[in-house]
């Protein structure tokens, strides 16, 4: 590709505001932002040039200013969204995948996303608002709190996106010509959710699983065997021993210590779980009322649409994990609710004495 790198390969990822722009990583590698409606105001796709034509990962999301945005970066890298080869889409949300099946319509491109993400697209063909009233319902909301929650999502509807041409696995060898990528799946966010680790530049494209600044939500547990969060953290470790020069993610910036990000997310959540477990042991407790608890402003009211259905989920996915380590139990309803286990008062009880 003939570029003009000295105008492209200044520094594009601003450390305290603005936006960043499209920026060289590595010979061969490009950063290139694109556009979002909404927060966090930008996701990063990232260009590796071969031979054969630029593959990507991850798209943007599906709207006239992402496409704009791509075919302008691609342009001023001296190549055409025509020429896309191959579309590596770390996880189903759709400013990851939103744009992949136009990519592939213009280009005759391969769109790849791991097994579970791409069960998880029939989600999004579903009414927002039957995906919420299940999530509150679930969660023990009271009916006037499910309605008020719903109506705000009057006009919208479901997104009809096409499925992936290919699935990727764990561990597995994309083909990518001239580059050493192996996916990595890092569960949590999503069900299949991929990071790729380029072991000749010591490069981890660590999608939302890793960012900089944000602690990323977790997917609503999907049954009671589902542990979102504690198949997070059991990732961590094998991502710290690969030990990369620099940590690629999605939104937000690169960086380069990972180590330090990983136990500042541990000590996060660890945090968030022992929050929890005081007030599973005042007594029981629905996840909707433990949602509102665990906010600084211990209450819900307010919240709406998105931010809320991420506050109930986060919940849901603590208790989950609580669940899990044997230390609290959910009990039918109406509404189910959530009590602890004697062994959750041992753990107390033995954190008191030390």
């Amino acid at each position: 590709m003939s570029i003009d790198e000295e105008r492209l390969s200044g520094p594009g990822w601003p450390l305290k505001g603005g936006r960043p722009r499209l920026t060289r990583v590595r010979p061969g590698l490009w950063s290139l932002p694109l556009p979002l409606p909404g927060p966090p105001g930008d996701v990063l796709v990232y260009v590796l040039e071969t031979d054969a034509g630029p593959y990507l990962i991850d798209a943007g999301w599906n709207n006239e200013e992402g496409w704009a945005a791509l075919t302008a970066g691609l342009r001023a890298l001296g190549t055409r969204v025509e020429d896309v080869r191959g579309v590596l889409v770390t996880h189903s949300h759709l400013d990851h995948y939103g744009l992949a099946p136009r990519i592939r319509e213009a280009s005759g491109a391969w769109v790849a996303l791991h097994a579970l993400d791409d069960a998880a697209l029939v989600e999004f063909r579903h009414h927002p608002a039957l995906r919420l009233g299940a999530l509150l319902r679930r969660a023990g909301a009271p009916e006037d709190a499910v309605r008020r929650a719903l109506d705000d999502l009057a006009g919208r509807s479901g997104v009809d996106i096409a499925p992936p041409d290919r699935h990727l696995s764990d561990r597995e060898r994309p083909d990518v010509p001239g580059w050493d990528l192996t996916t990595l799946w890092t569960p949590g966010h999503t069900p299949g959710h991929l990071c790729f680790w380029d072991s000749r530049h010591r490069l981890l494209l660590a999608g939302d699983h890793l960012l900089p600044r944000t602690k990323v939500g977790m997917h609503a547990p999907r049954d009671e065997d589902d542990d979102p969060l504690g198949d997070y953290l059991g990732t961590l470790d094998p991502l710290m021993r690969l030990r990369p020069d620099l940590v690629l993610p999605a939104h937000e910036y690169p960086y380069t210590d990972l180590v330090t990000r990983v136990g500042e997310l541990r000590d996060a959540h660890t945090a968030r779980v022992a929050t929890t477990a005081s007030l599973l042991r005042e007594g029981p407790v629905t996840a909707w009322q433990l949602a509102g608890r665990l906010r600084r402003s211990g209450t819900l009211a307010g919240l709406r649409g998105f931010p809320l259905r991420a506050t109930v989920t986060r919940a849901l996915v603590i208790l989950a994990h609580l669940r899990r380590l044997g230390a609290a139990r959910e009990e039918p309803g109406p509404p189910p609710h959530w009590t602890a286990t004697p062994l959750l008062e041992r753990c107390a009880e033995a954190a008191f004495r030390s």
